[in-house]
């Protein structure tokens, strides 16, 4: 095994001594599903590199039995060298065993070790999932989740992804089980009545954190890709508990598609004999991507033909595109630390999208890019709270803190970026080579970008070093010369709360410019700012106007001077701009808004050029930058916020009066579908009593038995009005639809979602109890409260509700305390005011937050720079309301 770049010394990586390393682990494991505890054993071949008389090795709330030296240069030993001392270290999460003399170097050795373990509820390591089976009898399974450093709580093993190695797998279960691991079955084997032995082929050559087991009562559907770009068909699996697993067809249909699209434009076969997905109802990540074995949670994966959302099916093939994109990067290829995370997930996030829009190009997938991965990492990484795409990971403790918008939808939008501009061939030629040199072995980002400047002659790690290894992005500020013949472009460090310091606003970003001029083809594909400042020449005879970064592909915001942003409303109300410039228009008006950049008076106006808008993305980035401003407002004047509410009505009422419930046909597109839903919850939560009235009706039809009353796609918006205007009834009856479990996974979800629009205090109090029941998954306890906080007079019970169940909260998550960090999100991002923000600062101080405390210092600068949003545009909004007639 080889490593391709050496740890940066900055960095001071806490990593396990290199005196010994893995070479190959024989892993035997007996869970009982009765006890939920396990025993094993691990034979490990390793590397002896230097003399020593010590191994150190991670493990996790483990106790070892026994460990012992059995063989040593392949020579079997007659009597094992037993260890004098086992010492755990609880901090470092590692063991050490001392023995009575040391091994010499340049040798191989086995390390055998007897252990035991518990199949704990905390959704980490070698865990149980609980279920319900059709005789409503609770059962288990058990499964693992061991991204990023939780291998170790399943057997002692060196967890670092470098460490890489091959794996025998043994599972004992019971013979009415069934046994999964990454490897296809090399033979069963009956140790015991009762009893048998799984015995699995060996691995190839693999970092801990993607082995995996599933044991359980399952069932499965099965289908074979076609072996066109795979050189062999690949049997693929889904399996489930029993009875859901026809629900599974869709992405099994999808993953046999994606496994040859990627073995294609990858330009190398899948590597192993099989691939398997399994749903689990207890799963906190999304999916992961464990070689040949993807776990998912139930709702990633499911898909109910008749009543699943289309959002929902286009997740469903999303996240299973995405976790096939892992085979290759990720597992084939695996990142040399984890701060070098974005080559995974970056990667996965925008290769994922190419795989959707590949088989469902009516999904649109590169428009809602923008709104579902590009937005979100410019509204992140405007905050000085950001990091870096590549960022410095020192400890163990430090590393679930980046699973976040920087390392996907940044790093996504990063390798759009890149992509565009040396083209898509040059990128997968690049790409190609890149992985073909470092399969099997660990890489870094800069190999990466020595594969792609070789593909395409350009020297990528000169402009794209600085998007990866800085902090932040630019606002492009343009101004007019020679009567706008020419525009002069400075670029600064933007962050939302517009108060950037000079030392913060040294760094020169590589701006690829994409200027298009009104009646010329296309964007300018030359320009391209990498200097504080620049003239260009705009001059196009009859141009009526100019825009920088069509197709919205850098990572930027552009102020443009009040007539250009004149003229640029009026092109979008001719229909002269394409979809994605009319997102990226109005995403960055209402960010510039927010930072001082602008009035939001601005906004506001540059609104009414969309009255005629017609796509379901670029009104879905319309009510998330409405939404922001009613959510900041909220605690404003009655006139000002029934005003905000008037202005709602007078986007989204037409829409939902012209489109109406009922689909147009049964050739609908989806996304009109999910237009139609959009309109009618904004229009609703504007308070508009003929949309209202018509959802009471139809959320009543829909619970005396019309199921046809409410489509799929409207049920979250019709279940939040219901509940937000209605009482005791209707918060009862989506409570019950959310318990049943019969309904579709997502549309439950939906319905507990739905819960938290009660205006009701005791029936609030009722939800916030609920939620830390028995009836809420761990995982899905977020949900529960997600939209409490939309509702200004429910944020203050919601945040006392957190800071009475810390504690509680704190032992449940303690073994995955990056979902500490949604729920503080959740409980007090939604607060304005610079009291407020002190004291939930003062609250968090006292507590243990090292573990998340990256979205602690980003929820708190959200709060702060959300209050001097409201104090700059508090009366500006006003003035603007009252002019407009609102």
């Amino acid at each position: 095994m080889s490593t391709s770049a050496a740890p940066s010394a900055v960095e001071e990586r806490e990593l396990l001594p290199t005196n010994v390393s893995p070479v190959h682990y024989e892993l035997l494991l007996a869970p009982d599903l009765d006890a939920l505890t396990y025993t094993g054993e691990v034979q490990i071949k390793v590397r002896v590199n230097e003399a020593t008389s010590t191994i150190v090795l991670h493990a996790n709330e483990l106790e070892i039995a026994e460990a012992a030296i059995t063989s040593i240069a392949s020579a079997q030993l007659a009597t094992p060298l037993q260890a004098t001392a086992i010492a755990f270290e609880k901090s470092d999460e590692t063991v050490h065993l001392e023995f009575a003399r040391a091994l010499a170097a340049e040798t191989e050795a086995t390390l055998h070790i007897k252990f035991r373990g518990v199949l704990n509820d905390l959704m980490v390591g070698f865990y149980r999932s609980k279920y319900t089976d059709a005789k409503s009898e609770t059962k288990y399974m058990a499964t693992t989740q061991f991204e990023p450093t939780d291998a170790r709580r399943a057997f002692p093993c060196w967890d670092e992804p470098t460490q890489k190695a091959t794996f025998d797998v043994t599972l004992r279960v019971r013979d009415s089980l069934t046994a999964l691991s990454n490897m296809d079955v090399a033979r069963v084997e009956t140790p015991a009545a009762g009893l048998k032995d799984v015995v699995f082929n060996t691995t190839p050559l693999m970092s801990t954190y993607l082995l995996a087991f599933v044991v359980g009562e399952l069932e499965y559907i099965e289908a074979q890709t076609s072996g066109e770009h795979n050189g062999r068909p690949v049997t693929c699996r889904v399996y489930t508990t029993p009875g859901k697993s026809e629900k599974g067809r869709f992405a099994l249909n999808v993953a046999v598609q994606v496994l040859e699209y990627f073995a294609d434009v990858f330009g190398i076969a899948y590597a192993l004999p099989k691939l398997d997905q399994v749903a689990i109802g207890d799963f906190e990540a999304g999916a992961m991507e464990n070689w040949g074995l993807v776990t998912y949670r139930e709702v990633m994966l499911l898909v109910d033909e008749a009543n699943t959302s289309s959002r929902a099916r286009q997740m469903v093939a999303y996240v299973v595109s995405h976790e096939l994109a892992h085979k290759w990067f990720g597992n084939l290829v695996t990142m040399e630390w984890w701060s070098e995370l974005w080559l995974n997930e970056g990667f996965a996030t925008w290769v994922g999208n190419l795989a959707v829009d590949h088989l469902f190009p009516e999904y649109h997938a590169w428009t809602q890019f923008l709104v579902d991965e590009f937005q979100r990492a410019l509204a992140l990484d405007a905050l000085r709270s950001s990091h870096p795409i590549q960022v410095p990971v020192r400890r163990s403790s430090e590393i679930s803190q980046i699973f976040d918008a920087i390392s996907y939808s940044k790093g996504g939008s990063a390798i759009r970026m890149l992509s565009s501009y040396i083209g898509l061939d040059n990128f997968f030629k690049g790409v190609r080579a890149y992985l073909q040199k470092h399969k099997y072995a660990n890489a870094s980002t800069q190999d990466l970008w020595t594969a792609l400047s070789e593909a395409s002659g350009v020297d990528v790690t000169q402009f794209m070093a600085i998007w990866t290894r800085t902090i932040g992005y630019p606002i492009i500020t343009v101004a007019e010369l020679d009567g706008g013949a020419q525009i002069e472009i400075q670029q600064n460090r933007y962050l939302s709360a517009g108060d950037v310091t000079g030392a913060e606003d040294e760094t020169l970003w590589w701006v690829p410019l994409r200027i298009e001029v009104h009646g010329s083809a296309g964007a300018r594909p030359a320009d391209v700012l990498s200097a504080r400042r620049a003239t260009v020449d705009v001059a196009v005879a009859g141009a009526k106007w100019y825009k920088l970064n069509k197709g919205t592909v850098g990572i930027y915001r552009v102020k443009y001077p009040a007539s250009a942003v004149a003229n640029i409303a009026q092109a979008i109300a001719d229909g002269e701009l394409e979809t994605n410039d009319r997102i990226g228009v109005i995403a960055d008006a209402a960010a510039l808004a927010c930072s001082g950049h602008s009035n939001t008076s601005d906004f506001l106006t540059l609104l009414r050029a969309y009255s005629t808008e017609t796509e379901f993305i670029v009104w879905q980035e319309i009510a998330t930058r409405t939404d922001a401003l009613v959510a900041v407002w909220a605690d404003e004047d009655a006139a000002t916020r029934d005003g905000l509410r008037a202005l709602l009505r007078s986007l989204f009422s037409p829409l939902a009066e012209r489109l109406g419930w009922e689909a147009a046909g049964a050739d609908e597109e989806s996304l009109v579908g999910r237009l139609r839903a959009l309109a009618i919850r904004v229009a609703g939560f504007a308070g508009d009593q003929g949309v209202c009235a018509e959802t009471r009706r139809r959320f009543h039809a829909f619970f005396a038995g019309d199921r046809s009353a409410i489509a799929s796609d409207a049920l979250g918006a019709a279940f939040a009005i219901a509940v937000r205007t209605g009482g005791r009834d209707e918060f009862d009856k989506a409570m019950g639809y959310y318990l049943d479990p019969a309904n579709p996974a997502d549309q439950q979800l939906s319905a507990l979602a739905s819960l938290g629009q009660t205006t009701d205090p005791a029936l609030l109090d009722e939800l916030l109890e609920f939620a830390l029941g028995d009836k809420v998954r761990n995982q899905d306890l977020h949900k529960a409260i997600s939209s409490i906080g939309n509702h200004g007079p429910s944020r203050e019970r919601l945040w006392r509700w957190y800071q009475t169940n810390y504690d509680l909260l704190a032992s449940r998550y303690r073994a995955s305390m990056s979902y500490m960090g949604i729920l503080i999100r959740l409980s007090a991002g939604e607060f304005t005011g610079r009291s407020k923000a002190d004291e939930v600062e003062r609250f968090l101080a006292e507590r243990d937050t090292q573990k998340f405390q990256r979205v602690v210092d980003q929820t708190l600068e959200r709060i702060r720079s959300n209050t001097r949003w409201l104090e700059k545009d508090r009366d500006d909004v006003r003035a603007w309301l009252t002019k407009s007639g609102f």
